[in-house]
């Protein structure tokens, strides 16, 4: 994925489905969810198949984008985007496998201790759960809610808990494991955008 570019359309799509609330926007968030789909996918094809993806992806947005089908899925991406984040967390701590959180502390830095992989796997089961709730509200907002609580709440308010979850985690690492190597919170998310993030997601 081209990081930037998609950094910056993933930000705007929830800015869009909520604005969306008070201004006519109706297309925007389905042609932004096009782009980042696109984007994600594209940098891993070749050239004719990534033409293929655009002319399929255009045309699927051209046939859906205005009729309800176009609408369940904007309503859909908030339980999704959780609830696929949730089983990946929740996959890690099966038996005989390593805790999504313990793999990335290990490569970067953390030492192989008891400590570690206990706190590790303690904060792979709050990222599970969490993300798993916050699919669950996102869904029951979708079905029982008002439009403006569900956009505000399912497209704002639960990635900004993600958000502070992501942040909380570190002081709290300095709080359980304070003999680990530590070189400021900066530091530690460059470190982290370096790490080889295929590899660890695909490992058992």
């Amino acid at each position: 994925m081209t990081a930037r570019p998609a950094a910056a359309v993933a930000l705007a799509y929830p800015v869009s489905v909520i604005a969306g609330q008070w201004v006519e926007l109706q297309p925007l968030p389905l042609v932004l969810l096009t782009l980042l789909v696109f984007l994600a996918v594209a940098t891993s094809l070749r050239p004719r198949a990534r033409m293929l993806l655009g002319t399929g992806l255009l045309a699927a947005l051209a046939l859906f984008g205005l009729t309800p089908a176009g609408e369940w899925l904007i309503h859909a991406v908030p339980v999704l985007v959780p609830g696929l984040i949730a089983a990946l967390f929740a996959r890690s701590l099966r038996s005989g496998s390593t805790p999504l959180i313990t793999r990335y502390a290990l490569e970067m830095g953390a030492s192989d201790s008891p400590a570690v992989h206990r706190y590790t796997r303690v904060i792979t089961a709050i990222w599970a759960s969490t993300c798993a709730l916050l699919a669950l509200v996102s869904a029951g907002l979708s079905l029982f809610a008002p439009t403006t609580v569900w956009a505000v709440v399912a497209n704002g308010l639960n990635y900004l808990l993600l958000g502070v979850l992501f942040m909380l985690e570190y002081p709290l690492r300095a709080r359980f494991l304070p003999d680990e190597p530590r070189d400021g919170f900066l530091a530690y998310l460059m470190e982290l955008a370096r790490a080889d993030h295929r590899r660890l997601l695909r490992q058992p």
